[in-house]
């Protein structure tokens, strides 16, 4: 016993079909691109199962839907009520995981990577269960569509804000007072945003995106073969949340437009807002656009943009190489035949919890308090421990 009888459903239509268990993970990771329809989930498996222009399993499935077990059972997955229902003896469908996927550079001809869904795809024991359960998902998701908040997150709300904030600023701004404006902004919620802060539309997404990106890293590295990204038609591109590049850019781009806005406002009174807002709105443009030798050379925008598709950030063995004068970085550096990823982390911003991924004010507390125990047990182990001196001085370094 080994066939499970798959259910794919969308808006408007059901396919179903009998395929080998093993590839329930594959059936069940292609959720991670998020799709809406039957095409859009087809584009997705092909990241693990088949080619990009070539065949999938889906080619052979029928036009309708069928919610009887077959031989080792059934799993069937609503894409808008973004459901899961299973009732299976074969392998069993998990929000997270691993897939195996064919690698003809791996020894044994395949290789497993990880996999995680969004955190809103329920998974149910029973078909009776999954009838139930996905109309409420999908009435649930009718009430709240996902939309792109760009245009507002940096669009004309983000400049107004600015312009108006710095136009109230009696007195010479610096570092903490940006830090003040930029909070406030982060943290009040907004009717066009429903309601919720900005920064809570930023994170809402940026663990699952992060983990995905992760995921399509380990797959490139193992494979040699970068991983198809997300169609630009498609309703996860469309929809994109963000992820852990554009909440740093986005800092960056924050902290630049309000530094810009205090110096001109500390030789010009008073400010026009409109004319202030049209200026500054340009400056944005200009700066996403702008190639930027600290993100090796690339633009802003390309980087958004790479990352709403999910795809990852490479640079040479050679861009990598972090110290020349290191014998054993040089040679890694010349043996690698496999892609060096590069990621923002946002070592550069402030540190406080508004600029932090937590999402709540008592998981920062938690870790400051973990961090500030970490740094004073080392404190005690330096000053204890005569051979860690010795090291962090410097001492060895000719060895």
């Amino acid at each position: 016993m080994s066939l499970v009888r798959f259910n794919i459903s969308d808006r408007y239509q059901c396919v179903s079909g009998d395929v080998h268990g093993s590839l329930t993970d594959a059936f069940v990771a292609a959720l991670t691109a998020e799709p809406e329809t039957i095409i859009e989930y087809e584009s997705a498996l092909r990241r693990y199962v088949g080619t990009e222009l070539g065949s999938t399993p889906l080619q052979f499935f029928l036009k309708n839907e069928d919610l009887e077990p077959y031989d080792a059972g059934i799993v069937a997955i609503d894409l808008p009520g973004r459901t899961v229902g299973f009732d299976t003896t074969y392998s069993i469908p998990c929000a997270a995981g691993r897939v195996r996927i064919p690698s003809e550079f791996s020894d044994d001809d395949e290789v497993w990577i990880p996999y995680r869904v969004p955190d809103d795809w329920m998974f149910v024991e029973s078909m009776p269960l999954y009838r139930g359960t996905r109309i409420t998902q999908r009435e649930e998701r009718l009430r709240r569509a996902p939309f792109d908040a760009r245009p507002i997150l940096f669009g004309r709300p983000m400049i107004t804000y600015i312009a108006l904030a710095m136009s109230d600023v009696s007195s010479p701004c610096g570092e903490e007072d940006f830090a003040a404006i930029h909070a406030e902004w982060l943290r009040s919620a907004r009717k066009d945003l429903r309601d919720r802060s900005p920064r809570e539309v930023f994170l809402e997404k940026l663990d699952f995106i992060d983990s995905d990106l992760q995921s399509r890293s380990f797959q490139w590295s193992l494979t040699k073969v970068c991983p198809l990204p997300l169609p630009k038609s498609s309703f996860a591109y469309l929809n994109a949340g963000f992820g852990m590049h554009e909440w740093v850019l986005y800092y960056d781009l924050f902290r630049f437009l309000l530094a810009d806005a205090a110096e001109r406002k500390a030789f010009r009174e008073p400010v026009n807002i409109e004319a202030e807002i049209d200026r500054l709105s340009t400056l944005r443009d200009e700066w996403l656009r702008t190639p930027d030798p600290e993100i090796s050379g690339r633009t802003p925008a390309e980087i958004i943009e790479l990352e709403r598709q999910r795809m990852n950030m490479t640079v040479s063995a050679k861009e990598a190489l972090i110290d020349e004068n290191c014998p054993c970085c040089v040679a890694m550096s010349q043996d690698f035949d496999t892609p060096m990823f590069w990621f923002l982390d946002g070592c550069n911003m402030d540190d406080r919890f508004e600029f932090s991924t937590y999402k709540t004010l008592e998981e920062w507390e938690a870790a400051q308090r973990e961090r500030e125990k970490f740094n004073r047990e080392f404190e005690e182990k330096y000053r204890e421990d005569p051979e860690l001196k010795f090291w962090s001085a410097g001492g060895g370094a000719d060895l």
